[in-house]
């Protein structure tokens, strides 16, 4: 057995003397321009008087998450944007947009009222309504106004510069990075069946053909390994506002780095590996790949809460009778942020989705992240809350070494109920992937048109890669979970029903 559990229940414990910054990814500032994005740093912003100081966090500073409660109050709308309009911002309310009707919250632009476009900040304008509130502005109001994450899918690095992408350019210490590797065992077969455990995979998609998996559209209804949607990618595509390229398709990509010298992209692969993974533990599984991160590792709050929202609406159309939509038995969230929250509290339109799924009798498996810390990464975090029932349980994943230590990059805190091997897996990688750096040695060979060279640490052709992260060690959980339900005596097709079977599931799995 891979896992390894915590003798007890996930739950927060708080911890006044964590640093501030602790568990926030090191980001470049190409990747937080192509996003939109900005480090909220504790000591460098402004906050309200009275208030104790924010926690660090990752966020989109020219957009607001506004609940769907204000926005259908056209007293409140007139509140709100008067009191943010006396900040010199300007809250876009005619270009409010979610993507499905069950999302909770809209997104929101935020603007300069005078062309200082270098002034608009969310944070900022947080606290300055903060400051007004205590001057007549409803408190209700406030409460319904919150940043937009940026999650992050990280995969393990080493040290120095735990939490980042890739070690430092220049190493040659590739332990904890992924490579190309070969696989000599064939995948295991796939059994005719009438009906399959699927597990719907958030990620940064999956490519279009690969040896280990084939792949439709669900529309195709064909009993491939994994399926995708076009129609939600295109409604996704519809929303995308900022710089970087849209996910309006379910295909991974684009491979390459934006710039001129061709490295593949951090990420690039990420969707793949979490599926191979999948195909390997569980292969009489279906994979449903809904695409919302990119390749550099970015994930927004709102595709997110859209993606999630999404599969609820779908099992709920299907249980109504619509065999058109896509039955979903479990989710996979490979990725997730730290709040700027001092209590580590964790509310918004991410959580009522998430709330939404475990009450259908849907379980949810994340990521713990992979900061080396200990504080809480949402929504697997969201594991302290929903271990019990009503509803299926939140299985938050830490990632193990081979000998079943824990990784050194791997988050660990008493709101992780769960270990699994994440470090060096073998799994299925893009083919095409090919980067511009060349072994370091090479010569003519005289035996046939041939090179003798070192290993190209940057040609995937053979379709595999090894790689660590706490991404993949909720990928393994996630496929022991699939085959413990299956083995599972069904307790009824309710969600009551499914939520037991889920839980008894988890439970068999901490006996084994």
């Amino acid at each position: 057995m891979r896992l390894v559990f915590a003798d007890h229940e996930p739950h927060l414990k708080p911890n006044p003397r964590r640093d501030h910054m602790s568990g926030v990814p090191e980001l470049s500032y190409s990747v937080l321009d192509r996003h939109g994005g900005r480090v909220l740093a504790p000591g460098q912003v402004i906050r309200s008087a009275g208030r104790a100081a924010p926690r660090g966090t990752v966020y989109r500073f020219d957009q607001l998450l506004v609940s769907e409660q204000i926005l259908a109050d056209a007293e409140s709308i007139r509140e709100l944007t008067a009191a943010v309009a006396r900040t010199g911002m300007l809250l876009e309310v005619a270009a409010a947009a979610r993507a499905y009707e069950g999302q909770t919250y809209y997104r929101v632009p935020l603007l300069s009222s005078h062309g200082d476009y270098a002034a608009v900040d969310a944070w900022s304008l947080l606290q300055r309504l903060t400051h007004v509130a205590s001057e007549g502005l409803p408190e209700g109001l406030i409460e319904g106004v919150r940043l937009e994450h940026l999650l992050t899918c990280e995969k393990g690095a080493s040290p120095p510069g735990l939490g980042t992408g890739e070690p430092p350019i220049g190493s040659r210490d590739f332990s904890f990075r992924r490579k190309p590797v070969d696989m000599l065992v064939a995948m295991p077969g796939r059994t005719p069946k009438r009906h399959r455990f699927r597990i719907a995979v958030l990620d940064t998609g999956v490519p279009a053909q690969h040896p280990w998996f084939d792949v439709s559209d669900q529309s195709e209804n064909m009993d491939t390994f994994v399926i995708v949607n076009h129609e939600f990618q295109a409604r996704i595509g519809e929303h995308a506002n900022s710089p970087a390229p849209p996910l309006d398709e379910p295909w991974d990509g684009p491979v390459h780095e934006p710039t001129l010298i061709g490295e593949i992209a951090s990420h690039f692969g990420h969707g793949a590996f979490t599926a191979g993974i999948l195909r390997q533990i569980s292969p009489d599984a279906q994979v449903y790949s809904l695409r919302v991160a990119h390749s550099d590792g970015m994930a927004h709050e709102f595709e997110v809460t859209a993606a999630l929202t999404h599969i609820a609406e779908q099992v709920e159309a299907f249980r109504s009778g619509d065999k058109d939509a896509v039955n979903v038995d479990q989710v996979l969230v490979p990725m997730g942020y730290v709040t700027e929250e001092p209590d580590d509290a964790f509310e918004g339109g991410l959580r009522d989705a998430v709330e939404r799924l475990a009450l259908l009798g849907i379980p949810i498996v994340a990521a713990a992240g992979n900061q080396a810390s200990d504080r809480p990464f949402y929504p697997a975090a969201l594991a302290a809350y929903r271990h019990a029932e009503p509803g299926a349980p939140v299985i938050s994943v830490g990632a193990l070494n081979l000998n079943r230590s824990i990784a050194v990059y791997s988050n660990e805190g008493p709101w992780i109920g769960c270990y699994a091997t994440g470090t060096d897996l073998v799994s299925a990688f893009p083919i095409e992937a090919h980067g511009s750096r060349m072994p370091e040695r090479r010569a003519k060979s005289y035996l046939w048109d041939r090179y003798r060279e070192n290993p190209d640490a940057f040609d995937f052709s053979s379709g595999c890669a090894i790689w660590s992260g706490t991404s993949f060690a909720a990928a393994v959980a996630s496929g022991f979970l699939c085959d413990a339900m299956e083995e599972t005596e069904a307790y009824g097709s309710d969600a009551a029903g499914l939520a037991k079977r889920a839980h008894e599931a988890y439970r068999r799995l901490r006996r084994t």
